[in-house]
């Protein structure tokens, strides 16, 4: 499987805060897809994830020596205060218990410099590797609610002003159903044979010359601080 073989991601990241320099702390780096682009970037990255297993894979996967990784069982990095330019949560942010995304977004902004930024990127609503997952159950099956809950604890962030959502789509690369049932849907063969019938039509529907091709929307949310001469008054400064 590739994960966004055309590098939308960090085009996008790129385009919504320049990376170029900066110090960036990763929440939710997984294997590291991401961050093996940021890192070609940034001055400093810090990349962290909850999951050992996983982590251990990043380190594996990346070499570059402006990496360091870091595991948190609970989530939250423990980092000096104005350390970073940027926090970037990738994927990440619905992972987080829903009755603790405010205190974890409130304690990435603590980490950030002056004027920094914390950019969100989240599971959109649309696009064919979204259909496979709400039909069939495949990769993290549906995320509705959390995805809701982090919207509303982006929205609620005090001293915080949520701008525009930006929506791009990434694409999901397989190089057969043995690749798609691999990487996405392992127990595939519990399914009914009507549905395993149902799915392997989808796939065929979904192939082009480069492989099963799904695409997957993602939803870009940037996070910027109030400034201080508004942090006391009723009114709120305009997203831009």
């Amino acid at each position: 499987m590739q994960l966004d073989p055309d590098n939308k991601y960090i085009q996008a990241i790129d385009a919504c805060t320049p990376l170029t320099g900066a110090t960036i702390l990763e929440i939710g780096c997984g294997s590291g897809r991401m961050t093996v682009d940021m890192a070609k970037l940034a001055a400093q990255m810090v990349a962290t994830d909850l999951d050992a297993a996983v982590l251990e894979q990043a380190k594996k996967n990346i070499t570059a020596t402006n990496v360091e990784f870091i595991h948190t069982p609970d989530g939250i990095p423990d980092l000096a205060k104005k350390f970073v330019d940027i926090v970037i949560y990738t994927l990440s942010l619905h992972h987080i218990p829903m009755d603790m995304m405010t205190t974890h977004l409130q304690h990435a902004g603590s980490l950030l410099r002056d004027n920094g930024k914390i950019v969100v990127v989240e599971p959109g609503d649309s696009g064919s590797f979204l259909e496979a997952k709400q039909r069939f159950g495949a990769g993290s099956g549906d995320e509705t609610t959390e995805k809701q809950a982090a919207i509303a604890a982006m929205k609620n962030l005090d001293g915080w002003v949520l701008h525009p959502t930006h929506n791009f789509f990434v694409d999901f690369l397989f190089t057969d159903n043995t690749d798609f049932f691999t990487n996405k849907l392992p127990n595939y063969q519990n399914l009914p044979a009507e549905e395993i019938a149902e799915l392997e039509d989808f796939l065929h529907h979904h192939t082009t010359s480069r492989g099963i091709n799904l695409t997957s929307e993602r939803y870009l949310n940037l996070l910027t601080k109030i400034p201080a001469d508004f942090a006391n008054s009723s009114k709120k400064p305009q997203q831009k």
